[in-house]
């Protein structure tokens, strides 16, 4: 379910929100409810931030390293007596608080990361079987 809330932009601003939507196809206020949901969770996880990946999707990273769901695999990767943010961070190249920052998110959004991991994981499978299909023609 929605609210309707009037929100007035001024004149620049409207015009170029205008001119963005029209370029991506969609309409202003999902802009505007893209735009304000990203900052609200930036808002509520600090060294958060949102990039766009080449497929044109908005995914959480951390402000200074990977995307969030990397560290999430990378956490999942070491074995649960060595799962702590500490090893993470030096396995990573990341600080410590980078590390927590990324597992707090994740802790939040824990549905959206896990999907994106295995979506990953599917494409790692598609693009070894596209390897290796393409090493068989060698034989031939």
């Amino acid at each position: 379910m929605s609210s309707p809330t009037n929100v007035r932009f001024p004149d620049p601003l409207d015009k170029r929100l205008a001119g963005y939507a029209r370029r991506v196809g969609v309409k202003k206020s999902t802009v505007v409810v893209g735009a304000l949901r990203e900052w609200l969770r930036m808002e509520a996880h600090p060294g958060i931030v949102f990039v766009k990946t080449v497929t044109g999707e908005r995914r959480a990273a951390v402000a200074v390293g990977p995307q969030v769901w990397s560290i999430a695999e990378a956490w999942q990767q070491h074995p649960a007596g060595q799962r702590n943010p500490a090893d993470v961070a030096a396995t990573l190249g990341l600080t410590e608080r980078d590390v927590q920052t990324a597992l707090a998110y994740w802790a939040e959004y824990r549905d959206e990361i896990d999907q994106l991991i295995d979506r990953h994981h599917a494409d790692q499978d598609d693009a070894l079987a596209a390897w290796e299909r393409r090493r068989a023609l060698d034989a031939v």
